[in-house]
């Protein structure tokens, strides 16, 4: 019983170190790859209104790739995902920000359905897109090595920069990769 108890207090100190990780993340291959157009996505949202992801060409997307709450630094992410975007809507009037969080799953590791997904929106008073449904989890388990994983796109769907990790990506970040995406059209 006592050992028990000491290896549970172990686990319990390397998951902060570890994150939310997929498992054998070492051997995992994404279907992210910056420098090629993102994968396309199109699933319902939280309102049940059908989002494709192609529809946000034109922007600078933001992709936050979730679990569902068993993912503690999921919720950390969710929790501030809203300063994210007004930080990104408020550094650089040059372009418009889209942000859309794809929920893998629910806290059952199952997949995220509508109801799930409003009553994560509502718990974190979100004001973006929060996709989910089977083909969401599908897409979060094919992208991602660990979560949650935050993905800048440019205007034209190209994937240029991912971050794994609670709260890596900020507002300069994405005017970096903005500005790194103007160069090159000059």
């Amino acid at each position: 019983m006592r050992s028990t108890q000491v290896v549970a207090v172990l686990l319990a100190f390397m998951i902060p170190m570890a994150g939310c990780m997929s498992e054998d993340s070492e051997e995992f291959e994404s279907t992210f790859v910056v420098g090629e157009p993102v994968p396309e996505l199109t699933a319902p949202n939280q309102h049940g209104e059908t989002i494709t992801l192609s529809d946000m060409e034109g922007t600078m997307l933001v992709l936050l790739l979730n679990m569902g709450e068993w993912c503690l630094y999921c919720e950390q992410a969710s929790e501030n995902a809203t300063a994210l975007i007004e930080d990104m809507e408020t550094i650089d009037e040059r372009y418009n920000v889209s942000f859309v969080e794809v929920l893998g799953s629910n806290a059952g590791s199952e997949a995220a359905n509508q109801s799930y997904a409003m009553q994560w929106s509502d718990a974190f008073n979100t004001s973006h897109a929060v996709l989910h449904s089977d083909v969401s989890r599908e897409y979060v388990s094919g992208v991602a090595v660990g979560f949650p994983t935050y993905a800048v796109v440019d205007p034209d769907g190209v994937l240029r920069l991912t971050k794994d990790g609670v709260n890596k990506l900020s507002a300069e970040d994405v005017q970096e990769q903005y500005e790194a995406y103007l160069a090159e059209q000059d």
